[in-house]
């Protein structure tokens, strides 16, 4: 087989070149983004607002990064779910 053909079910590799895997990425996020809000806190009881806003604003603003990414993943997982069924489905009426 010529590099240049196509092997079923190679539309996996040619879809998306890079697959997102937020598992363990997704669990370090989360540990900082708590971590920040406890020191923003921290901050905020000492009195000192704007060290504080800064601290919960860097927080939140990984936060929103990581929904993002999560959007993003999800996506890559419905259109790759959808690939696989539609080869599944062809494979079976051959």
């Amino acid at each position: 087989m010529k590099n240049s053909e196509k092997k079923p079910g190679s539309a996996y590799d040619t879809r998306f070149r890079y697959k997102l895997n937020m598992l363990e990425p997704g669990t370090v996020m989360l540990k900082w983004i708590g971590l920040l809000g406890v020191i923003g806190l921290v901050l905020f009881l000492l009195h000192l607002k704007i060290a504080a806003c800064c601290v919960l604003g860097l927080s939140g603003i990984l936060f929103l990064l990581l929904l993002i990414l999560l959007a993003i993943e999800a996506h890559q997982d419905k259109v790759l779910y959808e690939i696989s069924m539609k080869e599944d489905t062809e494979r079976e009426k051959k």
